[in-house]
């Protein structure tokens, strides 16, 4: 669900809880009681689903070197929800070659003997 229909959601929800709570208090019955536990649970659920909404905007940052691959003097500074790889597989290189992102998908590679030498990455919007 996209963050406009979480949102309308929990107003329905709302709204319906408020509802069934007036309803309970005027006359007491065991459907109108799991009514609104049911209602409480998917309010509890769709701000959970809220909460975790932002989190596809966090930045992610990856740094590989394996199967002989090396990097060297290459940090990686990222910030504003940007996406880095930088990874050295199989013999290659990346050397003096840092990667800075700010808000963009930014990517080093050097694989099979390749090298990267002296070569900086700056991606931003």
């Amino acid at each position: 669900m996209g963050p406009k229909a979480v949102a309308a959601a929990g107003v329905v929800v709302g709204v319906a809880t408020g509802i069934v709570t007036n309803l309970i208090t005027s006359r007491w019955s065991w459907s109108l009681a799991a009514s609104l536990a049911v209602l409480v649970v998917a309010a509890v659920v769709i701000a959970v689903q809220d909460s975790t909404m932002g989190m596809g905007n966090r930045t992610r940052v990856r740094q590989r070197a394996d199967r002989g691959g090396r990097i060297d003097r290459s940090g990686i500074t990222a910030r504003d929800g940007a996406s880095t790889d930088q990874r050295a597989t199989r013999d290659g290189r990346i050397i003096e070659s840092p990667l800075t992102s700010r808000g963009a998908e930014a990517r080093q590679r050097a694989d099979r003997g390749g090298e990267m030498t002296h070569s900086p990455l700056d991606a931003g919007q």
